[in-house]
């Protein structure tokens, strides 16, 4: 096929192009390096991954901010992002099917997959290779590599824009005469000077300049592949496996087949109707007047929650769980520690108690009356 020498998902998606490559690869060798890698990846090439005669994919990491730059990626970052992005997935019968396909993929024999964590590796590189499976893992034949910024994921194949290079070392007629200018009248001119001195035809002088400009990008195409090839193999050799845990990962997911017990489904839902609630709280200095039981310390770390995302709470436990005290610890914290003007609309007959509570915590606020009746 005519492979772009750019692939930028604009006017050449990459999943097309490589799904092309694959059509013509099938019982070969393919090499993939990708900083990151989804089950969406996998689902846009799948067919043509099934039909390879081995696969090796090499997975590393990005650096999530600029202070991550040269720096070593943390323990298990890899296997968090690909955690997160599992449960980001809806569940659903097409994305439980993949996910079983892509098991049953990398349980493959001729299949391996490592992880490079010495560092952030952040490179996209595609190689494919005219080596069959029958050859073991060697790469003998190099023929195709596409470098440049996709990841093995589907807004990098398909969606994002991104900038890729090809290279090629066997070239189709129609690749060898481009960019050619003025080629057919330098193949005229040198039909002539043959023809005077050599008596050869005008067709061999042409098929001889044919050859000639493939052989140059040809060699060319064979010298990017085989440098990028010698890059891949020492990557691969300072990388650890990381097959059998893919696979755990992926079976571990909400698609795979582990089984829970009862207790660990019944805290899974526990966290997911808490989760919310879980989270940081405001911080507010650790120093008190107010003493509080446990559950009315619980009641205040909601109210604080609530509070910092409406600007506003509402307090409605019942009587004799501390409603009052609960309130105090709130005025504490933004008229106290905060400085803030607070005032406290009461009832008349509820001013002097008030008064009192908010002299004994040493809180700054007006005790005002309401319009309601006792």
């Amino acid at each position: 096929m005519n492979i772009p020498y750019v692939i930028d998902n604009q006017d050449h998606k990459l999943a097309d192009v490589l799904n092309s490559l694959l059509a013509e690869h099938k019982g070969r060798s393919l090499d993939i390096v990708s900083a990151y890698f989804t089950v969406g990846g996998f689902g846009l090439l799948q067919q043509g991954l099934q039909a390879l005669g081995n696969f090796r994919l090499l997975l590393g990491a990005e650096p999530a901010s600029g202070q991550d730059i040269g720096l070593k990626p943390k323990a298990d970052v890899v296997r968090g992002l690909l955690t997160q992005d599992m449960e980001r997935l809806a569940f659903s019968e097409e994305t439980l099917r993949l996910v079983e396909d892509l098991i049953a993929f990398l349980r493959r024999e001729h299949v391996a997959v490592r992880l490079y964590d010495r560092g952030f590796l952040h490179a996209k590189c595609y190689l494919f290779y005219d080596d069959k499976s029958e050859k073991g893992w060697e790469r003998l034949l190099p023929v195709a590599g596409i470098v440049g910024s996709s990841n093995f994921t589907a807004p990098g194949l398909i969606s994002n824009r991104e900038l890729n290079l090809s290279h090629k070392t066997v070239l189709s007629d129609e690749e060898a005469r481009e960019d050619t200018g003025e080629g057919e009248h330098n193949t005229t001119s040198s039909a002539r000077a043959d023809r005077s001195r050599f008596f050869v035809s005008t067709e061999d002088v042409q098929g001889r300049i044919l050859e000639e400009r493939r052989r140059i990008k040809s060699t060319v195409g064979a010298r990017a592949i085989i440098d990028l090839d010698a890059w891949f193999e020492r990557q691969w050799g300072d990388s650890r496996d990381f097959k059998q845990d893919l696979i755990d990962l992926l079976d571990a997911s909400k698609f795979g087949r582990k089984e829970y017990t009862p207790y660990q489904v019944y805290m899974k839902a526990l966290y997911e109707y808490f989760k919310d609630e879980l989270g940081d709280t405001p911080s507010f200095p650790i120093r008190s007047a107010v003493e509080l039981a446990e559950f009315q310390e619980d009641a205040v770390k909601k109210a604080r929650k609530v509070l910092a995302r409406y600007d506003g709470v509402i307090i409605a436990d019942s009587v004799g769980l501390g409603k009052t005290w609960i309130g105090k610890k709130l005025l504490e914290d933004f008229a106290y520690h905060m400085r803030q003007k607070a005032v406290v609309v009461c009832p008349a007959s509820l001013r002097d108690m008030w008064e009192r509570e908010l002299r004994e915590a040493t809180i700054s606020a007006t005790a005002g009356l309401s319009s309601l009746s006792n």
